[in-house]
């Protein structure tokens, strides 16, 4: 079927026309038939021109540069590509603009000139993020990074090839996903990464067989080719050539050939086997040298120069070696990789640069917004401080009153217990009608003075406590005569401490009534009390009975004078106190530490000079 058409029709009719011949170039392309469909895509090129059709035109610079591309003949590819950016420049559109930048970058790498590629490719980069083009800039990414690849560039390769992939899956596109995944394998492959990479690849095989995308399944297989190649597994390598090469007998394509051919020679000289491999090498290098892109060609003259050497012409291999070492040297000098980098570097600044304009703007935009919220705001907040601040004020003043009543009720629990106590030992004396107790009533009148009309004070003098200590001893003593032993230990400068009033009392009462009370003879009771800068150790122990048990102890320990200490400990000093309570079989003690501030007015006998 052949389609003419009429020159000077109308506009409607040419660019139907030259739709037509592009199907025609397709379907003739799919057949093999290239020459005939690159006829079509001139054809449809010219009239489109000749027409002035800008669309059709366009639309006809792409098929062809994208003819030319898979045909491997890639200068003429460049002129067109070069062509479509002229136009789009004269046009000032934008996505014609990128898309040439984009074909020239792929044209350029494979032409071996890698710093234009990725100046071209950036360049594509930068209108694509521009115009929020998230197809384009999958395609710009993966390009990007299969530029890297070729520099050998573990790290760009590979965050370009994500990012490609990324925008893939965002895209929800699986056939635009599997083209980003075989880049993004080959990235891995360079890092080493060579089980991802794998696993990847067979990702794509499955997507390849449910799109039946013969391209995207030949891809596939001459990549895990080469990772197994790489991982010395060369028989498995030899097994996915061979389905590629099975897959191009029915369907042959000059590009995959070239490429499986390559991988067949690889893998046989792995295996030991340099005849076999130069069989396919002998297929692969007059394609390689006349449609290889540079970079991989000089792999294909580094592969020769193996196999010629364990076939034993040095001359042929030294060739080869020149060969692959001059085209090194022209992709991959330093002054390529540095203009690269410096490219690279160059745009990761003018992104950082627009991130931080769109994000002044999005600041600017939310304080305009925030200045009408603020007052509301900044009302209810005080508001709040105000209404919390009360409520604190209400709550301390309510738990300092229970604390102060709390406080006066364990005192006067004091009282009578004391009392209670000193009262027995008076009537035991009076039975007896002992010459003592004119002395116990003089000694009970001191003690009562002092806790009635010294003791309505916060604190007390320390010293004061211990005297009152030392007059509640004399009296029980009294009552105990020559079964008692009682020892006292005062060190320290005591009248510089002020203390809670009747805070040490109870431990004494409780070491005579819950202790020597139950002995019959030999009692004894220790007692310690240390200044040492800022802290005041009273420590008392007493025997007892050895069979007393632990519930006994225990309720020795509950009595009220040990209850109302714990209590007011609590409240007196939090933090700053320590009660410990040592129940041994025939000793009870109890240690009291408390960290007390020394009267600044106090002088010590050294500084009075006494």
């Amino acid at each position: 079927m052949s389609l003419q058409p009429i020159y000077g029709q109308s506009a409607a009719a040419d660019s139907i026309t030259v739709d037509n011949w592009l199907k025609w170039s397709t379907v003739k392309m799919d057949r093999n038939e290239f020459d005939s469909s690159e006829t079509y895509i001139k054809k449809a090129l010219t009239l489109a021109k000749t027409s002035h059709q800008t669309a059709q035109t366009i639309k006809s610079m792409q098929a062809y540069a994208n003819f030319l591309y898979t045909r491997l003949r890639y200068p003429e590819a460049l002129r067109i590509s070069e062509e479509q950016l002229a136009l789009g420049q004269q046009l000032k559109n934008d996505q014609v603009i990128a898309n040439a930048y984009n074909n020239m970058a792929v044209q350029y790498r494979c032409l071996g000139n890698l710093q234009l590629a990725a100046d071209n490719m950036l360049k594509a980069i930068k209108i694509a993020e521009y115009k929020k083009d998230s197809a384009s800039l999958r395609r710009n990414y993966n390009n990007l990074a299969s530029i890297f690849v070729d520099l050998n560039d573990k790290k760009n390769s590979l965050y370009y090839a994500e990012k490609s992939t990324q925008i893939a899956a965002l895209l929800k596109d699986s056939l635009q996903w599997a083209k980003s995944i075989v880049n993004l394998a080959n990235s891995e492959v360079i890092n080493g990464q060579y089980n991802r990479a794998a696993q990847h690849l067979q990702q794509v095989t499955h997507i390849s067989e449910k799109l039946n995308d013969r391209s995207l399944l030949l891809h596939a297989f001459v990549n895990l080719g080469d990772i197994n190649n790489k991982t010395q597994n060369n028989r498995e390598a030899l097994r996915y050539y061979q389905k590629a090469a099975d897959i191009l007998k029915a369907d042959p394509d000059p590009d995959f050939e070239m490429y499986t051919n390559y991988g067949l020679a690889t893998s046989y000289d792995g295996l030991n086997d340099p005849r076999t491999a130069q069989k396919y090498y002998d297929l692969v290098l007059p394609t390689a040298e006349a449609l290889m892109p540079k970079n991989d060609l000089k792999e294909v003259y580094l592969l020769g120069a193996a196999i010629q050497e364990k076939l034993k012409h040095p001359d042929i291999a030294l060739q080869l070696w020149k060969k692959y070492n001059t085209l090194n040297d022209t992709i991959l000098n330093e002054t390529t990789q540095r203009a690269i980098h410096e490219a690279e570097i160059k745009y990761q600044s003018s992104q950082k640069e627009k991130a931080i304009v769109e994000q002044q703007l999005q600041l600017s935009n939310k304080n305009v917004q925030l200045q009408n919220k603020n007052r509301v705001i900044l009302i209810a907040i005080i508001l709040i401080i105000g209404l919390i601040s009360i409520c604190l004020i209400i709550y301390l003043i309510y738990r300092n009153k229970n604390q102060l009543i709390e406080l006066n009720l364990l005192k006067a629990q004091i009282h009578p217990h004391f009392l209670f106590n000193t009262l027995n030992n008076l009537y035991a004396l009076s039975l007896s009608k002992s010459d003592k107790s004119p002395e116990v009533v003089l000694e009970l009148s001191q003690i009562l003075r002092y806790i009635l009309y010294e003791c309505n004070t916060s604190t007390v003098n320390l010293e004061k406590e211990i005297r009152m200590i030392e007059r509640y001893i004399s009296l029980e003593k009294i009552r105990y005569q020559n079964q008692l032993e009682i020892n006292m230990d005062m060190d320290g400068h005591l009248a510089q401490f002020n203390v809670a009033p009747l805070l040490i009392l109870p431990l004494v009462e409780n070491a005579f009534k819950h202790g020597i009370s139950k002995l019959m003879e030999d009692g004894w009771i220790n007692i310690s009390a240390k200044a040492r800068q800022d802290q005041f150790i009273f420590k008392i122990s007493n025997n007892k009975l050895p069979d007393s048990d632990h519930h006994a102890q225990s309720s020795a320990f509950g009595n009220i004078g040990l209850l109302n200490i714990r209590k007011r400990l609590d409240i007196l000093y939090p933090g700053q106190h320590e009660l410990k309570i040592i129940n041994e079989e025939e000793v009870f003690a109890v240690i009291m530490k408390l960290k007390l501030k020394p009267d600044p007015g106090y002088a010590t006998p050294a500084q009075t000079g006494c």
